[in-house]
């Protein structure tokens, strides 16, 4: 019988995925960057440069898919990772990214899905007004 209590690793885990800049970031269009979630902070590093949005700064994450007949009959989906939050100036900012076609793995679509589902939890959550 052990008298310590198992600590919640998965807590303390960042969630990482690598995507193409599409818009919100002064970065070229298909600039591949890295994105990393950990317990207060995005971070994006793609470009050479490195950008953050603390966690209470974060509005909204959405997933979409698009999909799009392909030549062959098939269907071409692409997937991307819609985030608004607030900037330094208080106003209401968004940045997208897309998933990477010659690099897509499933991989990068389910931690794509487990950021933004996330970050809707901890939005949800930080919506509480105080009286």
């Amino acid at each position: 019988m052990s008298f310590f209590k198992k600590s919640d690793s998965k807590k303390n885990q960042s969630i990482t995925v690598t995507l193409c800049h599409v818009d919100g970031l002064p970065l070229p269009e298909r600039s591949l960057c890295k994105i990393e979630l950990n317990t207060t902070q995005l971070n994006i590093d793609g470009g050479g440069t490195n950008f953050s949005i603390d966690i209470l700064q974060i509005k909204d994450a959405q997933f979409k898919v698009e999909n799009v007949p392909a030549p062959n009959g098939g269907i071409w989906a692409t997937h991307y990772l819609l985030i608004s939050y607030t900037n330094k100036s208080g106003q209401l900012s968004s940045v997208t990214f897309k998933t990477d076609i010659t690099t897509r793995k499933p991989k990068d679509i389910k931690d794509t899905k487990k950021i933004v589902d996330e970050l809707t939890l901890r939005t949800k959550n930080s919506d509480v007004v105080e009286l």
